[in-house]
């Protein structure tokens, strides 16, 4: 077998591949070394622990990501939120007034009545019963509308159905106050 001599060539892409490559290793080493490490240890832990998260962020002088609240969240998103808020407002309306009603009998009826007597408190109450109890229905019969006609559920569609959804509740649900 021959041998293959390099040629001059050969031998100065050699030498300016490493010395590119020590150029990179020296400066990867020195931006490891101006990091701030993480020491694992007992005592470290229990700092680590100590702080909150502000103030290890501001300690590493890295920007902290953006928080939700910069975010414009869209109206059918605003609107999944709200069924959901709505469905656990409801469960803990009805729950209290099932719970007092197993306390003592005729309790309910005794808060219903208080709150129908005090003038200042009627209608606010029957709002916060009323919004939530028809926003989370007809959010509902929505939702069983877009089963029945998938078509329905589309990027134009939604947005219009989720304006029209918050304006029918606020609507009905400040008619039924004065029921």
């Amino acid at each position: 077998h021959a041998k293959i001599q390099p040629t001059h060539q050969d031998t100065m892409l050699t030498a300016s591949t490493n010395t590119l490559r020590t150029k990179l290793n020296l400066q990867r080493s020195i931006s490891i070394a101006q990091r701030s490490m993480t020491v694992l240890s007992k005592q470290s832990a229990e700092e680590y622990k100590q702080q909150n998260y502000s103030a290890r962020m501001e300690r590493t002088g890295r920007p902290v990501s953006p928080h939700v609240t910069i975010y414009s969240f869209p109206v059918t998103a605003l609107s999944s939120i709200t069924i959901r808020i709505t469905g656990v407002a409801l469960s803990g309306i009805f729950a209290g007034l099932g719970t007092a009603e197993l306390v003592s009998s005729g309790a309910a009826l005794d808060i219903m009545q208080y709150i129908g007597s005090t003038s200042v408190v009627a209608y606010p109450a029957k709002f916060a019963v009323a919004f939530p109890l028809v926003y989370h229905y007809l959010g509902g019969m929505r939702h069983l509308v877009w089963d029945h006609f998938p078509d329905k559920l589309n990027n134009v569609d939604v947005p219009k159905a989720s304006i029209g959804l918050f304006g029918a509740s606020l609507v009905l649900g400040t008619g039924a106050c004065f029921l």
